[in-house]
């Protein structure tokens, strides 16, 4: 949100000025942004899973208000959001209620040391709104927990020490299904061999536990991050990672690969990602291979008209390459895609039109018994209002 609206009304100032006051005198140039805002969407959608009434779809009314907090000053950044999404479908008359919360956190400890850490947290009963793809595998609604921490220091000035923990926990809410986690902490270096070029190597853990079984992984990769042009970046990983699952015999190796390319310009910008893993807390198993690609767009035309788009692939199975070449099999690799695109046009300075598209379709669920084709087709309408 623009600087300007961090004081905007009365109430506003009042509030900010007796933090202001209170606080000691080296917090002085803190600035607190509250946020608040409501998107009014009308949709169309064939989903199965939000009980659409089969491929014939309906109407649906989308309220999704969100509020917010902003904290800054010269060595913290934190921003904080509550938002829930109430979803009235009115051919079957069905009404849910979802709810997504999140906090960032930088804090600019010394001049050589810095912290980031990030939690998220979601309730949904339309699972395509999660942050990861192949978690939405089922038609019952899903718990998803993530948190990040990271330390970074600067320990020469070309060379950077960092160490990460991620923390993630999924539950799909129905009956005979339990909680599975993914514990994974790393510990990386990058070296800055010119303005352009940094090389890294890492080393990472991972402990998968589902249903009281413990997996665990270590992997070990180089990493080439190489700024093509001021806003464009390249990043190139890869490495081994041995799984180690409790059943001794089904362990093995497989390699991790990942390739990334993001341009943040002032009027377009763009993210290209792709690679093969090993990930865990998918709700239904321990740990998985996954296959990933996604590619993501923005431009501004002008001050008030803008486009977007989006297109991700995934495919995942029993770890640690178990029909890793099956291509066609949908019985025992779970895989899907999704792609779409819409226009904003900026009405007012707190107002904005969306008209958006989003085909959804993922096929073969090799943990979920009974799962079929859940693809979907989602036509929207959105009036974006920020009040402050």
């Amino acid at each position: 949100m623009d600087g300007r609206a961090a004081v905007r009304g009365n109430w506003k100032r009042a509030v900010i000025a007796g933090c202001l006051i209170a606080a000691p005198a080296a917090q002085a140039a803190t600035i607190l942004e509250p946020r608040l805002r409501l998107t009014a969407e009308e949709r169309f959608d064939n989903d199965i899973r939000l009980g659409a009434g089969g491929t014939n779809g309906q109407f649906m009314t989308k309220l999704s208000p969100r509020l917010g907090l902003d904290v800054k000053n010269e060595q913290l950044t934190l921003d904080s959001f509550y938002a829930t999404d109430l979803l009235a479908r009115h051919g079957s008359g069905q009404t849910t209620l979802d709810h997504r919360a999140g906090v960032g956190l930088r804090d600019v400890l010394s001049r050589r040391l810095r912290l980031d850490a990030s939690a998220k947290v979601f309730r949904v009963t339309d699972p395509t709104s999660l942050p990861r793809d192949g978690l939405a595998r089922s038609t019952a609604p899903t718990f998803y927990a993530q948190t990040k921490v990271g330390l970074t220091a600067r320990v020469t000035d070309r060379m950077d020490v960092r160490g990460n923990y991620t923390f993630e926990a999924t539950r799909i809410i129905e009956a005979g299904r339990v909680a599975g986690y993914a514990h994974t902490p790393s510990l990386e270096l990058w070296y800055r061999t010119t303005r352009r070029l940094a090389l890294g190597v890492d080393y990472r853990y991972q402990g998968f536990l589902y249903d009281g079984d413990y997996s665990q992984a270590h992997g070990a990769s180089a990493a080439l991050r190489y700024r093509l042009t001021r806003p464009t970046t390249l990043t190139l990983r890869g490495g081994p990672v041995r799984y180690l699952p409790s059943d001794a015999s089904r362990g093995g190796w497989l390699p991790r690969v990942g390739l990334e390319v993001m341009r943040e310009g002032e009027r377009s910008d763009f993210g290209f990602a792709m690679g093969h893993d090993l990930v865990g807390a998918s709700g239904f198993s321990g740990a998985v291979w996954a296959d990933y690609a996604s590619v993501m767009g923005a431009h501004r035309f002008t001050q008030k008209l803008s486009a977007f788009g989006a297109a991700s692939f995934f495919r995942n199975g029993t770890a640690p390459g178990e029909n890793y070449t099956e291509w066609r099999n949908t019985t025992n690799v779970s895989q899907g895609y999704a792609v779409g695109g819409g226009v904003e046009y900026r009405l007012s300075r707190k107002l904005a039109l969306q008209g958006a598209f989003d085909r959804i379709a993922q096929v073969g669920a090799a943990d979920v018994a009974g799962a079929g084709d859940l693809t979907r087709n989602v036509f929207a309408l959105r009036l974006v209002m920020t009040a402050w």
